[in-house]
């Protein structure tokens, strides 16, 4: 077979590495959760780049990203989450397949998508480990006002997410716990001792990043979340607690007319009924869901997500978006 060609994109391709860090810099968006919202509702707007390209590597779009978590220090991102390796690291035993998509504001404006392929996905393409993700990253570069995005596979052993304790204790990395480069076009394939090839950061960010997003689909695996967009345009999840729902009402982005009709639980409760006259009875009545959960203002639309824990514990006929799968 011929050799593939790389093309590095005419916008990177005279930068160093440290060029490119502070082109990539966050000097614009402050801390403020409205702010970061608008920001990037609208620089998702913009221009969307591969940052290389060769026939075997899949097309970053910007619709990739759709329904992407917004990840902000305004969040308390240090407290939200489990930290990763630790004694409650979470393994694909429990979110089979996650597909997991991150908007993140801090020095650098990014977007990350972890999705581990179904079998009907990972046919014909040629791996040999159980898991298999298809991943990007797109950062936003402030002087050309575009995203540049990378897409690479990866194939990862089971032991990968049972054998912390064991590599704390040997304090190395066996080259079975290594995640292995794949290709996701069908009838391409990678030589063998590829992982050789590729740039260690990008194998330690993969690692990074496939650790950290199983421990943050826990997290909203319990929250309420909202779901809000610009007419033809991506939308972001954003978690929802107080601060940030007094934030948001009093902007331009959202702005419910009647608060009270927003999607919320009804608790469990004993309904008295009057059977004649002389007798009653009660009746036990579930927790159920009251109040709507899409709203449109202003060229906005907004839909409340409630926490998939309690989705599942029950019954509904209200259709939910559903962001972890």
């Amino acid at each position: 077979m011929d050799e593939i060609k790389t093309y590095i994109n005419a916008d990177l391709a005279r930068e160093t590495y440290s060029d490119f860090c502070k082109s990539i810099e966050n000097d614009f968006i402050n801390d403020d959760i409205v702010s970061q919202i608008e920001w990037l509702l609208m620089i998702t707007q913009g221009k969307w780049k591969q940052a290389k390209y060769n026939e075997s590597i899949k097309e970053v779009k910007v619709t990739d990203f759709d329904k992407s978590f917004l990840i902000s220090a305004n969040f308390g991102v240090d407290e939200r989450f489990l930290p990763p390796l630790g004694e409650y690291q979470v393994t694909p035993s429990m979110f089979p397949y996650l597909n997991l998509r991150i908007a993140s504001i801090s020095d650098t404006i990014q977007f990350h998508k972890i999705k581990e392929l179904r079998p009907d996905e990972k046919r014909n393409i040629i791996h040999s480990r159980k898991h298999v993700y298809d991943i990007s990253f797109s950062f936003y570069k402030k002087t050309t006002e575009s995203f540049y995005s990378i897409n690479q596979g990866f194939e990862v052993n089971p032991n990968f997410f049972s054998d912390f304790d064991k590599r704390k204790e040997q304090n190395k990395l066996s080259l079975n716990w290594l995640p292995n480069p794949v290709p996701l076009k069908k009838g391409y394939y990678y030589p063998d001792k590829s992982l050789l090839y590729l740039d260690n950061e990008l194998i330690l960010t993969f690692i990074r990043q496939l650790i950290m997003a199983y421990q943050v689909a826990l997290t909203y695996y319990y929250e309420w979340t909202i779901y809000v967009k610009e007419y033809d345009n991506i939308g972001l999840v954003i978690p929802i607690n107080s601060c940030i729902l007094k934030e948001l009402y009093s902007t331009s982005l959202l702005k419910f007319q009647n608060r009270k009709s927003m999607l919320h639980f009804v608790r469990d409760y004993y309904r008295r009924k009057v059977a004649d006259d002389n007798h009653d009875y009660s009746i036990y009545v579930n927790r159920y869901l009251r109040g709507e959960n899409k709203f449109d203002y202003n060229g906005f639309t907004a839909e409340i997500i409630p926490p998939k824990y309690d989705l599942n514990r029950v019954k509904t006929k209200k259709q939910f978006i559903n962001h972890l799968d």
